[in-house]
């Protein structure tokens, strides 16, 4: 293939490549068939670049030639013949017929022509008013293309990065506190599918539809994939475990705490021998009053122990057991869901902008302070996290207590 494009500088880029699927196509050291820029045909304007060259027609005899182009409307950041190349807006397919003459072609400015390693650079004057800087600046609007894709990412990242884990924050907080446990679920479920629904599905729509073609073809855009296939998923599996419950056993109430601690008897025990009484307890009674008796009431079986309260296999165990196994899978898939979208988030701002727009994080505005909003996401939303988890034995203790205070059977009422 040959590539070709203006650079900053005045000179224009013509490197030829090859590549064998849809990957950053590499440079071919030494060409068979070498392209020439035809420095008369090119013309650089305000509004329209036009690049010609020749290339040499096949060995063997055709009439036809089939072809494939493409184009971008953002140039590679560095002039040299193996500068990383950004994704193209367009592409078709074209057929050359070898048996028709070329008609008269508009004739550019005149140019010298140097070789350079396998690329053919020409230096070519920009015309007035056309930008010299290579790089994007804070006062330099985003052409529409990065403006498109700007909005898909401000709308997947407040979908996966800010929505989804106000409602799993939700889920995790609010059910312990008394005035907001019965009210958790009804705003667990409005922030999940309500509010993120409409911004994920908008960002995703934005980016399928700025593509186009080869939707999927590299591991942004099927993550990108996955991650609304899950959400979808995990819309379902809500679905189900609130409408399609099991029904709940109740749990027999707790007994006494000391139901289960041995009898005790008591029995008359000889004290310490009046001799061995201290002199400190004879001197408390008087002459006339009989001293301490030499029995006592002891308890045979030792001191009574001192009542214990429910354990946590009384009061946590049955709830974690009572569990249904879609719940728990409900919560696993959902902070599956956010950690796969922390890493899609910063394939998107870090590799795929660079791949279709050449440029790096550092030369956007907008991509900085997404690096910088992803960062603290990182940070926040385990914290966060991990911190609700502390709740989770009053959430259990809860759960378990709701059990007990459900009625019994029917055939137990009736006995």
């Amino acid at each position: 293939m040959v590539i070709t494009w203006p650079n900053a500088d005045g000179t224009i880029t013509i490197s030829q490549r090859e590549a064998t699927e849809h990957v950053m196509p590499t440079v071919i050291a030494n060409p068979t068939d070498i392209a020439t820029l035809v420095a008369g045909n090119t013309i650089l304007s305000a509004n329209s670049t036009t690049i010609a060259f020749s290339y040499p027609l096949p060995k063997t005899a055709q009439n036809a030639v089939p072809m494939i182009w493409s184009y971008s409307t953002n140039k590679p950041s560095s002039s040299a013949v193996d500068a990383k190349l950004v994704q193209h807006d367009k592409m078709g397919t074209a057929t050359m017929d070898l048996t028709q003459s070329v008609g008269a072609l508009s004739t550019g400015k005149g140019a010298t022509t140097t070789v350079i390693g396998t690329s053919t650079q020409t230096i070519i004057p920009l015309p007035t008013g056309a930008s010299s800087d290579g790089n994007s600046s804070d006062d330099v609007p985003l052409p529409d293309p990065e403006k498109t894709i700007r909005t898909h990412g401000i709308l997947m990242t407040v979908g996966f990065l800010v929505c989804l884990p106000i409602g799993i924050f939700i889920a995790r907080f609010s059910r312990t506190i008394p005035f907001l446990k019965d009210k958790w679920f009804t705003a667990h479920w409005f922030v999940q599918f309500i509010v993120s629904s409409p911004i994920i599905l908008a960002g995703w729509v934005t980016a399928y539809n700025y593509v186009r073609v080869d939707h999927f073809q590299d591991n942004h855009r099927r993550v990108g994939l996955v991650l609304l296939v899950l959400y979808l998923c995990q819309m379902a599996l809500g679905v189900i475990i609130h409408f399609f419950k099991p029904k709940r056993k109740p749990l027999p109430p707790l007994e006494p705490w000391n139901a289960h601690e041995p009898k005790t008897s008591t029995a008359l025990q000889p004290m310490s021998h009046p001799e061995h009484t201290s002199s400190s307890v004879r001197q408390t009674y008087p002459p006339t009053l009989p001293g301490p008796s030499t029995t006592a009431l002891v308890n045979e079986s030792g001191p009574t122990p001192m009542a214990k309260g429910p354990t946590a296999r009384d009061t946590i165990l049955p709830a974690i057991k009572g569990r249904p196994i879609q719940n728990y899978a409900h919560a696993l898939l959902g902070l599956c869901l956010i950690a796969l979208a922390l890493y899609n988030v910063h394939e998107g701002y870090g590799y795929e902008w660079f791949f279709a727009f050449g440029s790096t994080v550092d030369e956007v505005p907008f991509l900085r302070h997404m690096r910088a909003w992803w960062t603290a996401m990182v940070i926040i939303i385990p914290l966060v996290y991990v911190s609700g988890l502390s709740l989770l034995p009053s959430q259990w203790r809860q759960e378990t207590n709701a059990r007990r205070n459900l009625p019994p059977p029917q055939d137990f009422r009736s006995a």
